[in-house]
């Protein structure tokens, strides 16, 4: 017992600026995509709590299933939110919430890759940010732009049939990375 509780303590001797600024965005991302998947009649300091350990959960272990389990949870509780009022929905809503959990999610990825004791320069943490902020803005104006040409076309709220083109582009997406990936090796 006393050669683990002496590992334990080397090991967080060990900890560089970097893993826990790494490690810190995932919990601040996580906290705010689950905070905003908080139904509005449970909205409270209690739920807030419990989102901000699930993201503590994550942070602490950012290459492990869990962090697909409280995304997942994140998704399940927001989609709970809306189920019966999804003419409520503004655009906005649903792409801040989707940017947030690609966001939590990439800088999980991000966490998970640099060791507890690594020296990272802040470019590292720069390219990689503005990457996955340059996806989420692409993907932001590409949903809205469908959103608001599915409404103007059809004279309603149309998310039901611009999140079946979203899927369709997904999978379009998928199949392509899958032909490209094949065509490498």
């Amino acid at each position: 017992m006393n050669a683990y509780f002496e590992r334990i303590v080397t090991a967080l001797s060990r900890i560089t600026p970097a893993t826990l600024l790494a490690r810190g965005a995932v919990f601040i991302l996580t906290t705010a995509a689950l905070v905003m998947a908080i139904p509005s009649f449970l909205f409270g300091p209690r739920p807030i709590l419990a989102a901000a350990v699930l993201a503590l959960v994550v942070a602490l272990a950012p290459g492990s299933r869990i962090v697909t389990v409280v995304l997942a949870l994140a998704a399940v509780g927001w989609g709970a939110t809306w189920l019966g009022r999804l003419a409520e929905i503004s655009p906005l809503q649903l792409v801040a919430f989707g940017s947030l959990l690609y966001l939590a999610h990439s800088a999980a990825t991000l966490a998970a890759l640099i060791p507890y004791d690594a020296v990272v320069t802040p470019e590292v943490f720069v390219r990689w940010y503005v990457r996955a902020i340059a996806i989420v803005a692409a993907s932001a104006v590409i949903s809205l732009a469908l959103l608001v040409g599915v409404w103007a076309l059809a004279g309603f709220n149309g998310a039901a049939i611009a999140s079946l083109l979203g899927l369709a582009a997904a999978v379009a997406l998928v199949a392509v990375g899958v032909k490209l990936v094949r065509a490498r090796a």
